[in-house]
């Protein structure tokens, strides 16, 4: 813990400390000396948070635009409350449902993935399906039977211009259950990161995740596999680091337990002997770790962003 130097009591601080909690920065004011002590949890911020709170203390130009700013702050999060009800069990626990207009790449992805699914019959085999497969085993000129001779194979494959291949195989589903529920956690979990954070960063995070977690797949087992299972993993590992710092992400903590148990049943025979077939083990342990790493990335870029934009706040 950190101490900084002792403020007088008749000091108004609630402003600043607002501000410092708006920056994730913990603290505490205790009184202390006949005065008051802002005491920081974490010793990394001290030098930052001494000099923006000498300029908070010295400048009155600066504490009247810090509470314009936080005022701010408060009346875009109160506009943008959403409107629960009682109706929809979902939005008592703050999930909003979101609509195409909102989330259009989500809907774009459910559409696609049901056209798919319809005209292949569940990924039962043809010229449509190899299209969307990573590789087309036809036109392989490898041996696939080994890891080093399906990253040649992949490799050959982009080098002839056929990149899509790397996306395609989110949209190949085996079956309606695998379907069902890979597009219903993509709405709930995608939907409400593409309305908060944008169409362009949920593709960003999309095609990151989905690129990793497609290659995991093909080199550890083979080109035969599909399911946006992967991608919701990925959602997964995202929203549950985010939900620490950002407390719009709707994520019960429940659905990490489930995920991580179904991941490690994926690599029993109880799937199989369910009748739901192999699992695909690494799209989904690699859709997980590129999550939480995309997560760590955007959180790192958001919190340096963040700083320079308040330092300049305070000037």
């Amino acid at each position: 813990m950190s101490q900084l130097p002792v403020i007088p009591l008749e000091t108004d601080l609630s402003n600043f400390s607002r501000w410092l909690l708006l920056q994730g920065i913990r603290h505490r004011i205790v009184e202390d000396q006949g005065g008051q002590c802002l005491i920081l949890d974490d010793l990394r911020y001290s030098d930052q948070v001494s000099s923006v709170l000498e300029q908070y203390l010295t400048d009155p130009l600066a504490r009247e635009r810090l509470a314009r700013h936080l005022d701010q702050i408060e009346h875009d999060r109160t506009s943008q409350e959403p409107d629960f009800t009682h109706e929809n069990q979902l939005n008592d626990v703050g999930y909003t449902r979101t609509s195409w207009r909102q989330a259009p790449v989500i809907f774009t992805l459910i559409f696609v993935s049901i056209v798919f699914a319809f005209f292949s019959d569940f990924g039962k085999g043809g010229p449509l399906l190899r299209a969307f497969l990573i590789i087309d085993p036809f036109a392989a000129h490898q041996e696939l039977n080994t890891i080093m001779g399906r990253w040649y194979a992949m490799l050959d494959t982009l080098i002839s211009g056929q990149v899509w291949r790397l996306i395609t195989p989110d949209f190949i589903h085996f079956n309606v259950m695998h379907i069902t529920f890979n597009l219903l956690m993509l709405w709930v979990l995608g939907g409400q990161l593409e309305k908060q954070k944008g169409s362009a960063s949920f593709l960003a995070l999309t095609f990151f995740v989905s690129v990793i977690s497609n290659i995991a797949q093909l080199l550890e087992t083979n080109y035969h596999f599909g399911g946006l299972s992967g991608v919701v993993y990925g959602l997964v590992g995202y929203c549950w680091l985010w939900k620490r710092y950002d407390e719009n992400i709707f994520f019960p903590s429940v659905l990490l337990k489930f995920s991580l148990v179904w991941l490690l049943l994926g690599y029993t025979p109880v799937t199989e002997w369910l009748g739901l077939g192999k699992m695909a083990n690494a799209a989904h342990l690699y859709g997980l770790l590129s999550g939480l790493l995309w997560a760590a990335i955007t959180l790192f870029v958001n919190e340096r962003v963040l700083k320079s934009v308040n330092k300049k706040n305070l000037r």
